[in-house]
């Protein structure tokens, strides 16, 4: 055989000398690739890791329980008038003379003078509207204070803010109810006469957080049967091509709606007497979930992204039954609640009720964090300030209780 061959075959190098092709550098490999296995896999178990412990400590939190709680700071109330509201984080404390912002800390962040006869709320991620119903005034804040202060063109039976600060209006004329949409100036943005929502009475709007959408849910009576009717606007600017900004509507025969809610981005919510409707969209609405219920309705509630409804249990041994809900209508929990309460509402991703004697808070999953009675004084409310904290405010003081 030609050694020339030979060489190519083997691998030689034409010195007579024969090497493996192959060998050293299949070595080599096997040197360098041990190492970075043993460095994936300490990688993917440290991610694992740090995964499963995330799982569980979320876990212990969301199912964590208290059996009582100590008093961290105790003021006296300003006076026995005002009333207070969960405002992302702090406390809104609102009343005929003015509104003033607390702290966790109970510090004050801002106080604010005004006259009205019948302040109203409504809080948007952060921005606050405060309004005289059957009055003009409306005030707009936000965490730093007084944003801007405009009348309204007659009398304000309900007004809702979004987070650019624009608001919708429904106001009094005559035996009519207009609807008037404000720039964050004052400035009519939108409006229409009766004939804007006919046919019906407007009872309840909503608007979008990011103020682009309207609904209003208006009572009606046809062939002397009492019903509702829901209309979407969309004052963007591709709503402008619709007649009256008007994009959608649908309609309930024997059924109230005293309440719609946008939850969620675009979804709008029709809290019913008898259930809920989700609808989703911008530019037109379509129904997503209509959920039935068979129970009188006695409470509801929502936030951001959940909805809760309280019945009368049907088991003697308990008060009420409970279900929280996501917008797009799935169960998210139903649980037994024995708390008597005057109030229910969410701060954060607790539900908490209230009556004079005491409180009981709930996690979104239906676990009874804590109920129980308080120390001294009427519960007039409760609102949760912290992970573990709640400003609970009584006849005489306010308390910054931590549960334990």
């Amino acid at each position: 055989m030609d050694p020339r061959n030979r060489e190519h075959k083997t691998g030689g190098t034409g010195d007579g000398k024969e090497r493996r092709p192959g060998i050293n550098m299949s070595t080599g490999n096997r040197k360098n690739q041990a190492p970075k296995h043993i460095a994936y896999i300490a990688t993917a178990a440290a991610v694992v890791l740090v995964v499963v412990v995330s799982i569980i400590l979320k876990n212990y939190a969301d199912n964590r329980t208290y059996t009582t709680y100590e008093v961290e700071r105790s003021e006296k109330k300003a006076d026995s008038v005002s009333k207070y509201a969960y405002a992302d984080g702090n406390v809104l404390r609102y009343s005929i003379d003015g509104a003033a912002l607390i702290k966790s800390d109970l510090s004050t962040a801002w106080n604010e003078p005004y006259q009205m006869q019948d302040p109203r709320l409504d809080i948007c991620d952060g921005h606050i509207l405060i309004y005289d119903r059957l009055g003009t005034t409306m005030n707009i804040y936000n965490r730093k204070g007084l944003v801007t202060s405009f009348a309204a063109d007659g009398p304000i039976l309900s007004a809702r803010i979004s987070k650019k600060n624009t608001v919708a209006a429904l106001l009094k004329s005559g035996d009519e109810v207009n609807f008037v949409y404000y720039s964050q100036e004052g400035t009519p943005i939108a409006s229409g006469s009766s004939n804007l929502m006919d046919p019906g009475y407007p009872l309840a709007l909503t608007v979008s957080d990011d103020g682009r959408n309207v609904a209003i849910a208006c009572l009606t009576i046809a062939d002397g049967v009492v019903g509702s009717a829901l209309h979407f606007y969309d004052f963007s600017g591709s709503g402008k091509n619709n007649e009256n900004n008007l994009t959608g509507e649908d309609s309930f025969r024997g059924i109230l709606i005293p309440e719609i809610q946008y939850l969620n981005g675009d979804e709008c919510v029709a809290f019913r007497d008898n259930g809920f409707s989700a609808y989703r969209g911008r530019k037109s609405q379509s129904l997503a979930r209509s959920i039935d219920f068979d129970s009188e309705i006695v409470s509801s509630f929502h936030d951001g992204s959940h909805m809760g409804f309280i019945f009368r249990s049907e088991d003697r041994t308990h008060r009420f039954e409970m279900k929280i809900y996501t917008t797009n209508g799935n169960l998210v929990s139903s649980t037994y609640v024995d708390q008597p309460y005057t109030r229910v509402h969410v701060c954060g991703d607790w539900v908490i009720f209230s009556s004079a004697s005491g409180f009981a808070v709930y996690s979104m999953n239906g676990v009874c964090r804590y109920s129980g009675n308080v120390q001294a004084g009427c519960v007039a409310d409760v609102v949760r300030i912290g992970k573990d904290r709640l400003l609970t405010l009584t006849d005489y003081n306010m308390e910054v209780i931590r549960l334990k």
